[in-house]
């Protein structure tokens, strides 16, 4: 399991070189450089690496880093991404590079083509991105640095994210024939639409999931979600989600949302994860391909030790599937371990994470 062998236990670095725009002044030419040169220090990654983590995921904005006209990489964020590899490398541990956002998606649409699917040009950008990445990285530890080619895609059409990923992957062993990539899944990155993937015949392409099942328990009362400042009660781990299925019933606007849940759900325990990541077991047992999953967490409006048997049972789990997996998130967004002023706020979580990350 070479894949689960090298990125096992990891962190994600999100609000980094992605979504600043929530934690900085997007609009201060100012303010954003002193976001780059402060929010990730190379004492953030020694610290991660101290607390036992063998990698760290790293989103990227496509904003920030394609330029359209000049189809290349913007030098500035590509030098705050190299800093920061290094200081990985330093720590002995491994990084993932995630494209997070990149125009033209939108993010959950399943009800008509996204124009990232739908347009030639997106389409072309997408790929050139992982073009130049590739050829900037080409001689860096192809086991070392992963490339995850998209954070959460939405393809309403079926087949068409299946065209451009196999697509995107031929422009990069162009230049890189032996980088491990990451393939998401459909709809966000489902565990349940992983099946729906076409695969390749490409000993360096593995395949990935996200998962925040169910997601009324840890998003549970997000500021940032209709529904959820709408159904705005707790959710127990293990615990009882009938009367969130009945709010299902009366809000359908909001049902679509969540394809796994059903009427036999009601239960929110350890065999209902279970039960969501059988799909996860039989797409490796049936493809002979190694998974990962780059994010999963629990919101910090979540009890704090709901959060933590929730965290605990996904992670053992996980590790006993051979699946690596990065936590949603260290600093700020909701589901941080540390504030923005470096100091741990979800030290019950952390503990446990200490505590696996040694087994």
């Amino acid at each position: 399991m070479m894949l689960f062998e090298n990125f096992k236990q990891g962190l994600n670095l999100g609000g980094f070189l992605s979504q600043y725009e929530l934690i900085a002044d997007s609009g201060s030419r100012e303010a954003l450089r002193c976001h780059f040169e402060t929010f990730i220090t190379e004492e953030a990654i020694r610290q991660i690496a101290a607390w036992g983590f063998d990698h760290v995921r790293i989103p990227l904005d496509g904003y920030l880093f394609f330029d359209k006209e000049k189809k290349c990489l913007k030098e500035k964020p590509l030098e705050y991404l190299d800093r920061c590899i290094g200081w990985c490398e330093k720590q002995g541990m491994n990084a993932v590079i995630d494209l997070h956002h990149i125009e033209g998606h939108v993010y959950g649409q399943m009800d008509s083509p996204t124009p990232l699917m739908a347009g030639a040009a997106l389409r072309d950008n997408f790929c050139s991105f992982w073009s130049r990445m590739a050829e900037h990285f080409k001689g860096y530890n192809k086991t070392k640095l992963m490339f995850e080619l998209f954070n959460e895609i939405a393809d309403s059409t079926g087949y068409q994210w299946n065209k451009l990923y196999k697509k995107a992957i031929q422009e990069i062993r162009k230049a890189d024939s032996g980088r491990w990539v990451l393939v998401g899944s459909n709809y966000v990155n489902s565990v349940g639409y992983l099946d729906r993937l076409d695969l390749v015949e490409d000993p360096y392409v593995f395949y990935n999931f996200h998962y925040y099942e169910p997601n009324a328990f840890t998003h549970q009362r997000a500021h940032f979600s209709e529904e959820f400042r709408t159904w705005d009660r707790p959710l127990a781990y293990p615990g009882d989600m009938a009367d969130y299925l009945a709010f299902l019933e009366e809000h359908e606007e909001f049902r679509k949302e969540h394809p796994l849940i059903s009427h036999d759900t009601t239960c929110n325990d350890k065999k209902l994860m279970q039960a969501f990541l059988a799909d996860a077991d039989k797409f490796m047992k049936f493809s002979g391909c190694e998974l990962y999953c780059g994010e999963f967490g629990v919101i910090d409006s979540a009890p704090a030790e709901a959060a933590v048997k929730w965290i605990r049972d996904f992670i053992t789990i996980c590790d006993n599937m051979k699946i690596g997996h990065a936590m949603w998130n260290y600093k700020c967004l909701d589901f941080e371990l540390v504030d923005r002023n470096n100091q741990v706020v979800r030290p019950e979580i952390l503990e446990v994470l200490k505590e696996l990350n040694q087994g």
